[in-house]
């Protein structure tokens, strides 16, 4: 039975896993962290690991969403405390160009039956973990449950956050974290609603997606008034992977002239097709001097009405 702690009114979502499926939390957690250190150089074994943060995260929204959609919260949670498990196993990310998913869907069937799942969850839970970001996962709706709240995870103002969390683990001050990868936050902040499959996840990705573009905004307007470092959001509009005649909206920030010349930008942009996404390059280059900015980033997934998980 789901219980809720009385003090807090919150379900304690990873003791009720625990207590259904005796070490597979830990077993996990371990896994997870020791991949991120491997993948990272890190030895210590206590260091903190952000990848298990975000799981945390993914499993408790998947279990909310799961609830309000009328599916299984405990098979969603478990699902969801896989979805990243293969991303740096052994210390490896996309060797021989193999998708995470693969490997964390075995992780999924070697931990979960011997954690005491029976075998028709760990089937699910595998299948669920498989069909993350395939094209025609949207009809899983298990596997829809656990792509919303990924993105949710990384989302609104906790989203922000990670932004500059990752940023500053990268070594980027924040006038290069906007020039580098802020059009990237900004696009999937305003395509987060049409990235949902469940109505749950729309709901939330509504109120996530307007707190994230709005504090943006008004942190580069800040910039402008305090430093004179005026920023520009430019709306591009490039065709739509995979549709025929539908498009996509890009949002590129960008300085609003060229720091050397003082003259105005030029745009260039390409897509190309990687091992899970279609990756849009934009080239910035001053119309005078030729000073040249370079923007890349996976394109956001825009669900298609059509193939989203049936109620």
């Amino acid at each position: 039975m789901i219980t809720r702690n009385r003090k807090r009114g919150k379900i304690q979502v990873l003791e009720i896993l625990s207590n259904r499926f005796p070490g597979l939390v830990e077993n996990i957690r371990s896994t997870i962290a020791a991949s991120e250190r491997a993948f990272e150089g890190r030895l210590e074994s206590g260091s903190h690991s952000y990848l298990w943060e975000h799981t945390v995260l993914v499993v408790e929204i998947a279990f909310r969403i799961a609830e309000e959609e009328g599916l299984d919260p405990l098979t969603a949670a478990a699902a969801a405390l896989f979805h990243d498990a293969g991303k740096f196993v052994e210390g490896r990310y996309h060797e021989n160009n193999e998708p995470e998913e693969e490997a964390a869907a075995g992780l999924a069937e070697t931990m979960l039956p011997a954690s005491g799942a029976s075998p028709n969850l760990t089937r699910r839970v595998a299948k669920a973990v498989r069909d993350l970001y395939n094209p025609r996962g949207g009809r899983n709706r298990l596997a829809s449950v656990v792509h919303d709240a990924d993105f949710l995870a990384k989302a609104g103002l906790v989203g922000v956050a990670g932004f500059f969390i990752k940023s500053t683990l990268r070594g980027r001050g924040l006038e290069d974290a906007i020039v580098h990868s802020l059009s990237r936050e900004l696009t999937y902040a305003a395509c987060l609603p049409s990235n949902m499959r469940t109505k749950a996840g729309r709901q939330s990705a509504e109120k996530k997606s307007s707190a994230a573009l709005v504090f943006y905004r008004r942190l580069l307007a800040e910039l402008g008034e305090i430093h004179g470092r005026r920023f520009r959001i430019r709306k591009i509009r490039i065709p739509k992977p995979g549709s025929r005649g539908a498009t996509l909206e890009i949002r590129l920030v960008h300085p609003a002239v060229c720091g050397v010349c003082g003259r105005s930008w030029r745009i260039a942009w390409d897509t190309e097709s990687g091992i899970k996404c279609e990756k849009l390059t934009a080239e910035i280059r001053c119309a005078s001097c030729g000073e040249r900015l370079s923007v890349s980033f996976c394109l956001p997934e825009i669900v298609d009405q059509r193939s989203r998980a049936r109620p």
